[in-house]
């Protein structure tokens, strides 16, 4: 019998030549593909990898146990800058939200706390990355169309071709630094839309510890989630 091809969570495509599979500390599988690229060819490639899908997906689930889900108690921890800060409970009514070396919530928005969340990540992410990029755009020359906040799971930013930037609400919890590579990463798309040699270089000649950024993303990027 032929063992089942695994489920792809995610199609990214773009301008690449090659395939690329990505999964995810929380099992998910990503493919990264060619524009060009049928579902027959992505099929395949998946089913070709299979075995290293198994590997991977059994490895991760060992190192990254299953988190509890959120509820929003007293003294649960919340992620921002690269920090966790205890959840307090409070009895005003405003804000619904602050951070003053905890997080203090109003127990009247307790029933719709993770839309709150939301809703104060998106705006702090707003303003970090607008700030982030007035310096470059002034520094470096770069065309900026608009901003955009969204509710990406995988993805940290992303550029389109109109020269428009997309952020996950998600972003303002990694460690300044990290969202600062993030919005480089970003706007350097805005140039060059692949991830060439000259690509990474003109990363690297605007933020020189892109990689130390990146890989802190890879090693904590799954905690940074209200999920």
């Amino acid at each position: 019998m032929t063992p089942s091809s695994p489920n792809i969570s995610q199609i990214i495509r773009s301008n690449r030549k090659t395939f690329g599979l990505e999964i995810t500390p929380d099992g998910r599988l990503i493919v990264r593909a060619p524009k060009a690229a049928t579902q027959a060819q992505i099929k395949a490639v998946v089913a070709q990898k299979s075995a290293w899908i198994a590997k991977t997906r059994a490895r991760l689930a060992a190192q990254y146990p299953q988190r509890q889900p959120r509820t929003f108690t007293e003294g649960e921890t919340f992620w921002y800058l690269g920090e966790q800060y205890p959840l307090r409970l409070t009895d005003r009514v405003r804000p619904t939200l602050d951070l003053n070396g905890a997080f203090h919530l109003s127990r009247q928005a307790h029933s719709r706390a993770r839309q709150v969340f939301i809703d104060w990540y998106r705006a702090e992410t707003r303003q970090i990355t607008l700030s982030l990029m007035e310096t470059y755009l002034q520094q470096y020359g770069f065309k900026v169309n608009g901003v955009r906040i969204t509710s990406a799971r995988t993805r940290w930013g992303s550029c389109s071709g109109k020269g428009n930037l997309n952020f996950t609400y998600r972003l303002c919890m990694a460690p300044l630094l990290v969202v600062e590579y993030v919005v480089v990463h970003e706007l350097v798309h805005l140039k060059i839309p692949n991830h060439s040699r000259h690509f990474w270089a003109e990363v690297a000649r605007i933020n020189p510890a892109w990689q130390e950024s990146r890989a802190w993303l890879k090693r904590h990027g799954h905690l940074l989630t209200l999920d």
